[in-house]
């Protein structure tokens, strides 16, 4: 049987992630955001819009100590005594999403188009790939 080179196999590689990663069947991973709407109200959201029905949120305060716990409505929000020394929350939808939020700090990760931060993935693994092909070659010329 003949043996495929290193650069064939990351060519393969390549095909068959890009065309998983385009097929229309697959189901995207999303990114679960956690937002303080107001004081005494936090919504628990994915990043294409939809709503978590499901999460459960924690809240600390700034020495890590649970202030309050509870489960978010069929709309994702979760009331709490606006009183409550809050810092920091954390949501868990228990199917492998969590998100967190902290007083004072904004994520500009979230400020990134969903499609801007696709490509930048696709785009650093085609890079590696791009590498790893470009020094096989390198070794097979010394």
């Amino acid at each position: 049987m003949k043996k495929l080179g290193l650069s064939k196999k990351i060519h393969i590689i390549t095909i068959a992630f890009l065309l998983i990663l385009f097929y229309p069947g697959t189901v995207s991973a999303h990114l679960m955001i956690i937002e303080q709407v107001e004081e005494g109200l936090m919504v628990v959201r994915y990043d294409d819009g939809t709503r978590s029905a499901r999460a459960e949120v924690t809240l600390y305060d700034e020495g890590g100590n649970v202030i309050s716990e509870g489960k978010v409505d069929r709309e994702g929000y979760y009331s709490y005594d606006p009183s409550l020394p809050l810092y920091r929350a954390v949501a868990d939808d228990g199917m492998g999403h969590r998100a967190s939020w902290v007083r004072g700090e904004e994520s500009l990760w979230l400020e990134i188009p969903r499609w801007l931060r696709a490509l930048v993935g696709v785009s650093i693994f085609l890079f590696i790939a791009s590498y790893a092909s470009y020094r096989s070659g390198k070794r097979k010329e010394g």
